[in-house]
């Protein structure tokens, strides 16, 4: 009969929750109180460690109804016997067997990983399931099933570009950035707007590691007669004027996953507040740099020229989210999303910065936090 998940009293798993690194041998221990197994009926006691990947597409036909199209891929199934009836005894005057249990990861282990965006589902998971086996006619099988979170090793290089972040950065910076002609209206000349991000010279960061970001924004007013400052005459700021609160900015985390059902194939998009600071009035982690206005002269026209406005955002953003990843039906990829909205239609500024998340914890690792990695179920949307 398959195993129902039903708790018993008759025996305990003692697994300590933690992230577990792939490669590394995972212990653990079942205590089994055997006057309460024999009064249950359990025959015998097993421990399996499974993982799977299971990728689903779910499509909407022209009359309403839905087809649905999965592929599941085993990535471990293995079980050990721990105990049968009539084979092994407690001590005198006790009732209780410790049952001690050890698996060894493989090393090529995909993170753990779940995504469910409308009709697309993506779930990679790893449990430890304790069966307690009850032969016979309508009698379920005991089962005790515990989810625990994986992730692959770090090599040393990403050993060593998480020291060097944890530290302070002090190497080369590579810069993103996007520039876009704007007005206020359908009419009139056209000003100006660039906003840059810088990020450390690396090719890939370290996962749940603070990762320094230097955001910075220009404007430059359409061409136009001097005037004493950068304002109207009701002093409000000239278009475009640049966020100059970090409230003003928006920072989303995105992922783009691909997900392969076969015969179908799609694309599934979701994101994340960073809590950075971005967005946040009340935020006190961004540190802003706003520089005084400078009139440029136009070279060909006497008394006109542009207002040149700039502000700079320095802060910290941390990714606790699996390493990017790519599997035989789930590829997935990161990107840091900036967003700025400017008076007038189609104003919006975007800043797109793919970002590769690698792992963070060699193997074995004893230090590591449970809290680090996102739980079996989504981490919040953005709102």
């Amino acid at each position: 009969m398959a195993p129902q998940n039903v708790a018993s009293p008759a025996f305990v798993l003692h697994f300590p929750d933690a992230v577990r690194v792939a490669g590394e041998t995972i212990q653990g221990r079942v205590e089994l109180d055997v006057a309460s197994a024999q009064d249950e009926g359990i025959e015998n006691l097993s421990v399996n460690l499974k993982g799977s990947i299971v990728t689903t597409i779910i499509e909407t036909n022209f009359d309403g109804s839905d087809t649905k199209y999965e592929r599941v891929i085993e990535l471990i199934d293995i079980r050990k016997s721990l105990w049968e009836r009539g084979t092994a005894f407690p001590d005198p005057g006790s009732h209780m067997l410790v049952l001690p249990f050890k698996f060894k990861l493989p090393r090529s282990l995909p993170p753990s990983f779940h995504l469910s965006v409308l009709h697309h589902k993506a779930l990679i998971s790893y449990t430890l399931e304790v069966v307690g086996s009850r032969p016979g006619l309508f009698r379920k099988d005991r089962m005790i099933r515990k989810v625990f979170p994986v992730l692959p090793a770090a090599s040393p290089e990403q050993i060593l570009a998480k020291k060097s972040l944890k530290k302070g950065w002090e190497g080369d910076w590579r810069t993103t950035f996007v520039e876009r002609k704007m007005r206020p209206g359908i009419w009139g000349d056209y000003s100006h707007v660039r906003a840059e991000v810088k990020i450390p010279d690396l090719e890939s960061f370290p996962r749940a590691t603070a990762l320094p970001l230097d955001l910075s924004f220009e404007t430059r007013t359409k061409p136009m007669t001097r005037t004493a400052a950068p304002v109207d005459k009701h002093n409000k700021p000239l278009f475009p004027a640049p966020p100059t609160l970090s409230s003003d900015v928006k920072l989303f985390f995105e992922r783009e996953a691909s997900i392969y059902a076969e015969p179908k194939i799609g694309t599934a998009i979701d994101s994340f507040e960073t809590h950075c600071g971005f967005g946040d009035p009340e935020s006190s982690s961004v540190k802003s740099t706003i520089n005084e206005a400078e009139w440029i002269p136009d070279p060909e026209r006497k008394d006109y020229g542009v207002w040149k406005r700039s502000v700079r955002f320095e802060t910290s953003v941390t990714l606790p989210f699996a390493p990017t990843f790519s599997t035989e039906t789930i590829e997935c990829k990161y990107f840091l999303n900036f967003a700025v909205s400017f008076p007038g239609i189609g104003n919006d500024l975007e800043l797109h910065v793919p970002i590769h998340l690698d792992p963070a914890h060699a193997c074995p690792s004893f230090a590591m936090n449970y809290a680090d990695v996102p739980p079996e179920g989504p981490p919040p949307a953005a709102s």
